[in-house]
């Protein structure tokens, strides 16, 4: 095997100076895991609501856009039977549908269930939290949140940076567009995330007069599968460019 080489000083130094002046906007408490969604909300991430039969039985299930379900329509998944009655515009009174998130074998798992008026509870749906959320992000459009996407557990990590590294500048020397970065990146955090972590390093610009930077977001995953939150940190790492 090759012995790896061993950092010298110099590239001691150098990674530090960056983590120095490295600038973070956080507020924590406890992640969310779990919340109420509209039935809108299930559009907007490709799925459809239907109240038919699952197996000759009376059921609400839920069916991807793409495959284009109508009421009358009969087919097989995952060794069942479904027949579409109605696709649903509208939950019944006193029905909710709620979604949760959890780390399951190694990585984050998001399940979407449907509760009943009297309290009777069904699974519709689970796949991984970085499938529902980057078909969340191409649907609506959101190619920053698909460019900077990296993972995702109970929260969501995006990285965004532009240009090559060098030396860190300090606060002091941040231009304009950089600080108020960190003031909306707080804003985001507290007020509309409730929880998360933004950090900020600024590199000056190139020889083009471009910045460069390096830009990370640690955010709920339940709150960003909101339309309105997604849409939000989307023009926040359009306005870094």
């Amino acid at each position: 095997m090759k012995k790896r080489k061993k950092l010298t000083a110099e590239d001691l130094a150098a990674r530090h100076q960056v983590a120095v002046n490295t600038y973070v906007r956080e507020f924590w408490d406890e992640i969310p895991k779990e919340r109420e969604v509209k039935l809108k909300n299930l559009k907007a991430w490709g799925f459809d609501l239907i109240a038919g039969l699952r197996e000759g039985q009376p059921a609400v299930f839920v069916a991807s856009q793409k495959d284009g379900r109508l009421p009358g329509d009969a087919y097989e998944e995952r060794g069942k039977r479904f027949e579409v009655r109605e696709i649903m515009e509208n939950l019944p009174p006193g029905a909710r549908l709620l979604l949760r998130v959890t780390n399951e074998e190694q990585r984050g798992i998001a399940r979407i269930y449907y509760r009943e008026g009297g309290g009777g509870e069904s699974e519709l749906l689970a796949l991984p939290a970085a499938e529902l959320l980057l078909a969340f992000f191409k649907k609506q459009g959101l190619g920053k949140l698909l460019e900077a996407f990296h993972s995702a557990g109970l929260t969501s990590e995006f990285i965004q940076s532009r240009g090559s590294s060098g030396k860190a500048w300090s606060y002091e020397g941040l231009p304009p567009k950089m600080r108020q970065a960190l003031r909306s990146a707080a804003n985001a955090v507290k007020k509309r995330a409730g929880v998360g972590r933004f950090t900020l390093v600024y590199f000056g610009k190139n020889k083009d007069s471009d910045d460069r930077y390096k830009v990370t977001w640690l955010l709920p995953t339940v709150k960003l599968l909101d339309l309105s939150l997604a849409e939000h940190i989307e023009g926040l790492l359009a306005a870094l460019d």
